[in-house]
């Protein structure tokens, strides 16, 4: 009796492992189900209305060059559903995108905390108005609104029909722009375009040439989408009519020549610009880099699909009045010609509505979206790209890539060290948070990147 009940357990014994292995390995070999859509609707505003993106108004001297748009794509895995997209528009603020955000959660059940959107910092797009002014003019806002909305209904549609996408990835990069924070030998620091006319001696930061490249293709290898990422101020040369700019025109080009639709997510652009090429020539540069890493994009898995949205503090700047004035002042006098009297006063009112706010706690967003093993942060200002690359030096993802205005836009995100240079990112007006802001921003997103890659 004793030696049959031992062949019994002898057997299970060895059946057990090989059923409970088996089953493991089938869990681990599981991949998730991706699917993909995208969209892009443009923002239907006359191309007669003043320009943004200057210190003072600007009116196009022609008809627009291409249309302004809203571009996004819808991202899910079966349990989580997730938004990116931008807006070829100069800024987008909280009030508005917050609204919209709690929309689109009602309308098509994807959830506030899983949208990111984020403004291409477009100086060639209609001045928009505060959202929050009802009694201020809101014709391009609304226009910018119904688009973003439009457009992410029409994605969202889109993907009922979607069986499955697969994901393709590669770093590139694209040699448009440099560090424009230029001192001179009198240890100015020089507001550019002013760098070409007085020449300089070098650059007091670096800056961010990656260009990553994400593809998304459905199961018969047709294009749905591109999203890429740059960090380079996103401005025409002239600027003078309405226009996507280079990196919408880019968009737009890349977009006829290889189907799908292309999703520009701007990097942390804060302290670079192009100081000389010519529009085409920026154009040219961006559609190369995108297609070269497009050309060598490998098949990847997003394993997984997590976003965290979390509010985040700052102080709004203190400043001494009579200091800052004689700062622009004397900038602006000894270097933007016969009459800068404009550009002066612009930064006085722009000081006015500051000081009505300083010393105040003002609350806005950081953002990470993981899509596998690549990681958005997305910021709510001009982050200088020190500052981004310390995040990405610090990041647990070896795929971390940044996304300025998103989801807010609270002006310019200097270094410290930068606060004491001077020139103009530092000014109360262009940036209104207190030093030390841009590096708490850092700190914060390290801390939410540390958490999901433990989890």
């Amino acid at each position: 009796m004793n030696r049959e009940i031992y062949k019994i357990v002898m057997i299970f014994s060895l059946i057990i492992p090989i059923v409970f292995l088996d089953g493991c390995s089938s869990t681990r070999g599981k991949k998730s189900q991706i699917k993909v859509a995208a969209a892009a609707v443009k923002i239907d505003v006359s191309d007669t209305l003043a320009l943004a993106g200057g210190i003072t108004p600007r009116y196009p001297r022609g008809p627009a060059d291409g249309p302004l748009r809203a571009q996004v794509i819808v991202i899910t895995d079966g349990k989580n559903k997730i938004c990116l997209g931008s807006c070829d528009v100069t800024v987008l603020r909280r009030s508005i995108l917050d609204e919209i955000g709690h929309e689109v959660e009602a309308k098509y059940d994807i959830p506030f905390n899983n949208i990111m959107f984020a403004a291409t910092h477009n100086h060639s797009a209609p001045i928009q108005t505060d959202w929050t002014d009802k009694s201020a003019d809101q014709t391009v806002n609304n226009a910018v609104k119904k688009a973003i909305i439009e457009a992410i209904g029409l994605a969202n549609e889109k993907l009922k029909n979607t069986e499955k996408s697969d994901h393709y990835f590669a770093l590139g990069y694209a040699t448009i722009g440099q560090n424009s924070r230029v001192i001179i030998d009198d240890t100015t620091i020089l507001w550019v375009p002013l760098s070409n006319q007085y020449g300089y001696n070098r650059p007091t930061g670096p800056y961010d040439p990656q260009l990553p490249v994400l593809a998304f293709k459905d199961e018969q290898g047709s294009l749905e989408a591109i999203v890429f990422n740059h960090s380079t101020h996103n401005i025409d040369n002239p600027n003078n009519i309405q226009s996507p700019s280079f990196y919408g025109t880019a968009s737009q080009e890349i977009e006829k020549e290889l189907g799908g639709t292309v999703v520009f997510l701007p990097g942390a652009f804060g302290s670079t610009h192009v100081f000389s090429d010519p529009t085409t020539e920026r154009i040219v540069r961006i559609k190369e880099g995108i297609k070269k890493a497009y050309a060598k994009t490998e098949k990847k898995d997003i394993h997984r699909l997590v976003s965290v949205k979390n509010e985040f503090g700052f102080k709004i700047r203190t400043f001494n009045e009579e200091e800052q004035e004689k700062l622009v002042s004397d900038y602006c006098s000894r270097y933007l010609g016969s009459k800068p009297e404009p550009t002066i006063k612009a930064f006085a009112n722009r000081r006015h509505k500051l000081s009505l706010q300083s010393g105040n706690i003002q609350k806005t967003w950081i953002q990470v979206v993981l899509l596998g093993e690549i990681a958005f942060v997305g910021v709510p200002g001009e982050l200088f790209g020190e500052l981004g690359m310390e995040i990405k030096r610090q990041s647990p993802f070896r795929y971390t890539y940044i996304v300025g205005i998103a989801n807010d836009y609270i002006g310019y995100l200097p270094t410290i060290g930068a606060f004491s240079l001077g020139g103009y990112q530092t000014w109360a007006g262009p940036c209104i948070s207190e030093p030390g802001t841009g590096e708490a921003i850092v700190n914060e997103t390290v801390r939410i990147l540390n958490g999901l890659y433990q989890d």
